[in-house]
């Protein structure tokens, strides 16, 4: 037999003998098990303890962070795992995936008026998952919140509660809240960055507002909030 021609068999025979690499396309077989691995996580995150409705700043932060520590080792196996599958196959099943769990994330960190940390989470989930529209609502959401507008700070009124302030401006961030008790009452002040790189700032007495400043800081060239 010639030599190129041995050469053309030995080559067929050994493709015909390699084995063959995971699938390039979306398939039911792998996602089906993705899918199991994913309600597992759900279950293990569903079953953390949750913040009660008092719970301060800080302690909601610790509880996040303590239940995210929890869950570390199974949810970075399943994001890897799900990761390496999009990455090959480019099922959109996957992406769905990524980006609930990115918006997930996202919305922790808001709670905690974190909101460019939050910004970012979503941002990401927008573009692994373009059509996703809780991503892009949520966008809307954090933006909104990220700096404090004059429209919303001049309907913060002497005599309101914390709550009152909460829902019309939120809540800033636990080291944006400075408190200081006399005679037995609580001052307290809430700062609210500014897109100009200035701050406003409201003023309670043991609760109640008794004082706003809408240029409680003047503007700085680079400032922003930070991550």
């Amino acid at each position: 037999m010639p030599k190129t021609a041995t050469l053309a068999l030995s080559l067929l025979l050994i493709a015909a003998c390699a084995t063959p690499g995971p699938p390039t396309q979306p398939n039911d077989r792998e996602w089906n098990q993705i899918a199991a691995d994913y309600q597992w996580l759900d279950n293990l995150r569903n079953a953390q303890p949750k913040s009660p409705a008092n719970a301060s700043r800080k302690q909601q932060i610790e509880l996040m962070l303590a239940n995210l520590q929890k869950i570390e080792p199974v949810y970075n196996s399943f994001q890897e795992k799900v990761r390496e599958y999009y990455d090959r196959t480019h099922d959109p099943r996957a992406a769905q995936v990524m980006a609930r769990e990115k918006i997930i994330l996202g919305d922790q960190y808001l709670v905690i008026s974190r909101y460019e940390r939050a910004l970012d989470l979503y941002r990401s989930a927008a573009q692994i998952d373009p059509s996703n529209n809780d991503a892009k609502s949520r966008i809307t959401l954090a933006e909104g919140r990220r700096y404090v507008s004059m429209s919303s700070f001049a309907a913060v009124k002497n005599g309101m509660k914390e709550d009152d302030v909460r829902n019309l401006i939120g809540l800033p961030r636990e080291d944006w809240i400075k408190q200081v008790v006399q005679n037995g009452r609580v001052y307290s002040v809430w700062i609210y960055p500014k897109a100009d790189g200035g701050a406003s700032a409201v003023y309670f007495d043991n609760g109640v507002v008794y004082h706003t400043n809408w240029n409680a800081a003047a503007p700085q060239p680079q400032a922003a909030q930070t991550k």
